[in-house]
């Protein structure tokens, strides 16, 4: 099993692409580390901009802390 890059509770920074106008950057909360069911994982996140909970991939997350991710 290939551990998770994030875990519950950690601040990250959501990155953009061109389809994801609809999704405000900015800083979110990991609040559940989904199960792989695919080439990325996912975690559900909640926004400290509007409190949204969303779905988003691990390629568009970064550490919000400055310390370096596992």
């Amino acid at each position: 099993m290939i551990p998770s890059k994030f875990s519950v509770g950690q601040l990250v920074q959501f990155i953009p692409h061109l389809g994801d106008a609809h999704i405000p950057p900015g800083t979110y909360t990991i609040t559940r580390v989904m199960p792989r069911d695919s080439q990325d994982r996912t975690y559900r996140v909640r926004s400290s901009r509007d409190g949204q909970e969303r779905v988003l991939p691990e390629q568009q997350l970064r550490d919000a802390s400055g310390k370096p991710s596992k």
